[in-house]
């Protein structure tokens, strides 16, 4: 008997392992292509790998459907970064994304190199230089006040987006995105509005009247510059980090994953239907069922609960009898009909509960008579059985 349940043991986890594994899938640079241009794998995790030169930092893979209309707006996206020690050739990137059968999708293959401290330079400076000429020309100096040309919340709105587009194809080793402008940006721009410039003339004791405007301008412009200087500071924030940029990419189109076989599940029960009466004179029916049952949602994408859950139908394989000896049948087929809700309660065990479509045969002429038909509930335990229909590979 040990003899027997060891191997079987073996068997059952070597499944459960191979289960929770991700599908190895290699990219080949040079053809644009997933493992020699075979499908990729549909509804399961799986991992890409392919080779990279010494200069790649990071390797980043975004998914897109055929209908996704922004780039920056992937259905998933993975990252890659090189191990602080140790050379390496080879790139792995998991991806914890599962595609859908026999569909098509995009997928962008980014390669980052890091940025010498003169790029970094250069980058900054022409990113402070868009956000400057935003700011300057979401605003007027008149004479005695700074006027604001846009709400000062749809300027903080139009700041984050420059970062964002400047940053585009930047990233860096901590993979720390941009968290927008805080409050404190809003708080210096609503500063600025109808700033009363005022003040600016009493910093010095000016001796005529354009001196006191040169005073004014001089304290609008070091308003201003103080709001740019909170700009800059917050942008820092990913300015300071070890940046990288995309150096090469690869874009591979409507590519194709692997075609899965749909299934067709047959259950087969034993039930019972209650027809009236209480506990001291019940009447009921009992016997074997068989039908159809469809799960409320794919596994691979629906939780638990509704991919387990299920709805059936079909019909009981004899008619039943009441206490008063009279034969009850059901409509169309000459045997009751059943409609359900199912729920598996052991791996191969399913609970049923639902309705039957009745008809009392014996004052029933021939045929349907919609006035001798009745509902009545049920309760059964049947097994699943999957029937795979159709080509392709079966699913796990």
């Amino acid at each position: 008997m040990k003899n027997f349940f060891l191997p079987l043991l073996a068997v059952l986890c070597a499944c459960l392992t191979a289960r929770g594994q991700y599908k190895s899938v290699t990219f080949d640079y040079e053809r644009s292509a997933f493992n020699e241009g075979q499908p990729l794998p549909a509804e399961t995790y799986f991992t890409v790998s392919g080779e990279v030169t010494p200069d790649v930092e990071m390797v980043e893979i975004r998914i897109m459907s055929k209908s996704s209309a922004k780039e920056n707006e992937p259905l998933y996206k993975a990252l890659w970064k090189r191990a602080p020690v140790g050379e390496g050739n080879t790139f792995q990137v998991p991806i914890s994304y599962k595609l859908r059968s026999d569909a098509e999708y995009d997928f962008r293959i980014a390669y980052y190199k890091v940025i010498d401290s003169t790029g970094n330079g250069q980058f900054r400076a022409q990113l402070f230089n868009y956000l400057d000429k935003y700011v300057d020309q979401s605003l007027d100096v008149e004479k005695n006040r700074i006027r604001l040309n846009t709400p000062p919340h749809q300027i903080v709105r139009d700041l984050n987006k420059i970062v964002e587009r400047a940053t585009l194809y930047y990233n860096n080793r901590s993979n720390i995105g941009f968290p927008g402008f805080s409050d404190m940006v809003l708080r210096g721009l609503e500063g600025l509005q109808n700033k009363n410039l005022a003040p600016g003339q009493y910093n010095q004791n000016p001796d005529s009247a354009s001196s006191k405007q040169q005073m004014k301008s001089q304290y609008a412009d070091e308003e201003i510059e103080a709001v740019k200087e909170m700009v800059h500071g917050e942008v820092n924030t990913i300015l300071n980090t070890q940046l990288v940029t995309v150096t090469d990419s690869k874009d591979i189109k409507n590519y194709r994953t692997e075609k899965l076989k749909s299934s067709l599940t047959l259950n087969f029960g034993y039930g019972g239907v209650y027809f009236d009466g209480d506990i001291n004179n019940l009447s009921y029916g009992d016997g074997f069922y068989a039908g159809v049952s469809f799960p409320f949602g794919n596994s691979a994408f629906a939780s638990k609960f509704l991919s387990r859950t299920t709805f059936s139908a079909g019909v009981f394989l004899k008619n039943f009898s009441n206490l008063e000896g009279q034969t009850i049948s059901g409509p169309v087929l000459g045997r009751p009909l059943y409609v359900a809700l199912g729920y598996p309660i052991l791996d191969f065990l399913r609970f049923n509960a639902g309705a039957t479509v009745l008809q009392n045969s014996s004052t029933a002429p021939s045929g349907i008579n919609l006035q001798q038909v009745f509902l009545r509930p049920y309760v059964g335990l049947s097994v699943d059985v999957n029937v795979w229909l159709g080509l392709g590979k079966n699913k796990l």
